[in-house]
């Protein structure tokens, strides 16, 4: 049967794109197989007990955000677990990711109570006063010192290049910038939980699979060799005045011993669609390629 030019052009499209998809390496800021994907594994800039290595367990990688149908999906690479590492009251894990829709209007302080807030891990600091969920008309604040953890960026940074020699990222920012800068230094620690919000009853919070996160091709190579490596992922639902928009994200450790901030763009679910299927056509084409070398030796 004859393959018409329009179908040759558009399989030709396909794997063009499954191979840029599939090639590309996370960077900040990219969009890298439908997933708005910030990296944060430049070095290691997280620390516990055991200093800034391949051994802590307070370090992000990577995270990414996806709209998937009615749903934004949240994958997450890290040194720490959904479930914090400890036990009790021991047990130190993720914040609450915080959502700005400022448009880059406002500083991360400009924009308290007015943001957006998901409460995701199950072992976080006051979850029995304020259960996992999606918040509205969020104010942030701070449980580092509650957790060990650092009074303000500048003092974290310090540590940071103390160890590792150069400066902490934070995914798509700097530490330094100016959206943080009321954070740097003195005593205004870095907000990483929510204080108050409106509960959204529509939020739907679920967690995702790992089947989930592969077959949505979330990101799970990093460049580092974590001693400890999860992935894993969160869904939920959007109140209807904030869907479609972008949003810059800040997301922490209860201890503020890393962070990580998200510039998600949202993308039209044709276009996702077309780099979902330009990356498996890109895997199917390089397995013909590797099957007809095998037939061929």
């Amino acid at each position: 049967m004859k393959v018409s030019i329009l179908q040759k052009v558009v399989s030709a499209l396909v794997v063009s794109l499954g191979m840029i998809a599939t090639g590309l390496p996370a960077q900040a800021g990219n969009l890298i197989d439908g997933w708005n994907y910030a990296r944060d594994d430049y070095s290691y800039d997280g620390s516990d007990s055991t200093g800034f290595s391949a051994n802590s367990r307070y370090d992000i990688y990577g995270v990414g955000f996806k709209t998937v149908g009615n749903e934004v999906w949240v994958g997450i690479n890290s040194s720490n677990s959904l479930y914090g590492v400890g036990t009790g009251a021991d047990n130190i894990s993720f914040g609450d990711l915080l959502l700005d829709f400022s448009n880059g209007s406002n500083t991360f302080a400009q924009s308290q109570g007015s943001l957006v807030g998901v409460r995701f891990a199950p072992n976080s600091d006051d979850i029995s006063s304020r259960p996992l969920g999606v918040y509205t008309s969020v104010t942030g604040k701070s449980v580092a010192s509650t957790n060990s953890g650092y009074p303000n960026l500048n003092n974290y940074n310090n540590d940071v290049k103390s160890y590792t020699g150069s400066e902490s990222r934070f995914g798509d920012l700097k530490w330094n910038d100016s959206y943080y800068a009321a954070y740097t230094s003195g005593a205004a620690s870095l907000p990483n939980v929510i204080a108050s919000g409106t509960g959204f009853s529509g939020g739907n919070l679920r967690n995702l699979s790992s089947n989930e996160l592969a077959s949505s091709l979330f990101p799970t190579s990093i460049n580092l060799t974590s001693n400890n490596l999860n992935t894993f992922g969160f869904a939920f639902t959007l109140p209807d005045a904030y869907k479609g928009r972008q949003f810059l994200a800040t997301l922490g450790f209860e201890c503020s011993n890393d962070t990580i901030a998200v510039k998600a763009v949202p993308v039209p679910p044709a276009i996702a669609g077309i780099l979902a299927a330009g990356a498996l056509g890109g895997w199917r084409a390089a397995r013909r390629k590797k099957q007809l070398k095998a037939i061929e030796a």
